[in-house]
């Protein structure tokens, strides 16, 4: 019993491992492209904190 618990705590270490690993070598995309590509900087920024143009209007819509 005690070597089960053992193999299935070994299993789970191993796939939240390889999950993060994954999750790690993703954002550091997303870094390379934020510090190298102006546009994706602009769209990023303009998507997600709701940043606007000086000269623009800004509708947020929430859908429910």
């Amino acid at each position: 019993m005690l070597h089960y618990k053992f193999k299935k705590n070994i299993h789970e270490m191993t796939y939240n491992r390889d999950f993060l690993k994954k999750k790690i070598s993703l954002e550091g995309v997303k870094l390379e492209k934020l510090t190298t590509d102006p546009k994706y900087l602009e769209k990023l920024a303009r998507e997600k904190f709701y940043m606007k143009k000086e000269d623009e209007d800004l509708f947020v819509v929430n859908k429910q």
